[in-house]
C-alpha cells in the first residue's frame, strides 16, 4: 500500500510599504498557502547595519513553510524612508512598534542581527506583552564604533581606504561577498547609514541587555560562545554550536530548523 508524501505547502512571497511615524518602511514577507490555519507565531526579522531585508532572503522562504515572516528594511537602509535626524536606537524600534500595531499582531517572535540586535531588545521593551522570543545574532555587548565614513569626490580619492578599514573591522566574520554587499549599501544610503551607526554607538549595549526578561537565544557567528550570552539573565545561547557565517547565509533550511527547535518549544 503506497504511503502518501506529505502535502507541499507553496509559499507566497511579497514586497510591501508599511506606514510608521517617520514614512514608510519596506517589507518582505512571505506565509504559506494554508489560509492562517494552525500557524505558529509570527517571526519579524531585523537586518544589521548597513544592510537591509534582502539578507534573510532564503531564511524566510525556509521559514514561511508554516508562519508569516515579515523582514523589514530599518529606517534609512535598504528602500525604507530616513529616520529622523538624533535618531536613538529606540526611534528604529518606534517604527517597528508602528509596524506591527498597523498589522495588529498580537504576538511576534523577533530575529535580530547585530543593529538588528539592539532594535529587537528595544521593541521587546516597548511591546513586552507582544514580544514571545528572542534570536539575537551578533548582538552587540559593548561600544561599537562607527562606521568609516567617506566624504564623495570626483576622483574617487580614499574609497579604497574607507573600504579596507571597513574590511577590517569585520575580519573573516564576513565572507567577502556579503560584506561587498554591505558596502555597497554604505554609498547608496550615505548619511541615513552613518545615523544609525552613531546610535548604536550611543546604545548601552550592556546595561539593555541585563534588563531583558524575555526568553532568548544568542549565538554569534564563528564562536562558540556569544559575548551577549553573560548578559542575559534568562536566556540560553546556542553554546559550543559554532555557526559560520557560510551556514548562517547559505544554508538557511539547516538554519530555520535550528531556529524552529527553540521558537517552537513550549514556553
Amino acid at each position: 500500500m503506497k504511503t502518501k508524501s506529505p502535502m507541499r505547502v507553496a509559499i507566497n512571497e511579497r514586497r510591501a510599504y508599511f506606514e510608521c511615524r517617520w514614512g514608510q518602511l519596506h517589507v518582505r514577507t512571505a506565509f504559506p498557502s494554508t489560509g492562517g490555519f494552525d500557524e505558529r507565531t509570527p517571526l519579524i526579522c531585523l537586518h544589521d547595519l548597513a544592510s537591509t531585508s534582502a539578507s534573510f532572503a532564503g531564511l524566510v522562504t525556509a521559514m514561511a513553510t508554516d508562519r508569516s515572516i515579515y523582514a523589514i528594511d530599518l529606517l534609512g537602509h535598504g528602500e525604507s524612508d530616513a529616520a529622523p535626524a538624533k535618531a536613538d536606537v529606540t526611534t528604529y524600534a518606534d517604527a517597528v512598534t508602528d509596524l506591527i500595531s498597523g498589522l495588529r499582531l498580537r504576538e511576534v517572535d523577533v530575529l535580530g542581527q547585530g543593529f538588528g540586535a539592539a532594535v529587537a531588545a528595544e521593541f521587546a521593551f516597548l511591546k513586552d506583552t507582544v514580544v514571545r522570543s528572542l534570536v539575537l545574532v551578533d548582538a552587540p555587548a559593548g561600544p561599537v564604533e562607527p562606521w568609516p565614513e567617506w566624504t564623495p569626490n570626483e576622483t574617487g580619492e580614499g574609497l579604497g581606504d574607507v573600504f579596507r578599514a571597513g574590511r577590517g573591522r569585520r575580519g573573516v566574520h564576513e565572507p567577502l561577498r556579503d560584506y561587498t554587499q554591505r558596502f555597497a549599501e554604505v554609498l547608496r544610503a550615505g548619511s541615513r547609514v552613518h545615523l544609525a551607526g552613531a546610535a548604536l554607538a550611543q546604545w548601552p549595549a550592556a546595561e539593555r541587555w541585563r534588563q531583558l526578561r524575555h526568553r532568548a537565544l544568542a549565538f554569534d557567528l564563528g564562536r562558540r560562545r556569544p559575548v551577549v550570552a553573560d548578559l542575559l539573565p534568562t536566556g540560553r545561547s546556542l553554546d559550543g554550536l559554532a555557526l559560520t557565517p557560510e551556514v548562517f547565509m547559505a544554508n538557511p533550511a539547516d538554519l530555520a530548523g535550528r531556529l524552529r527547535s527553540f521558537f517552537d518549544a513550549p514556553v
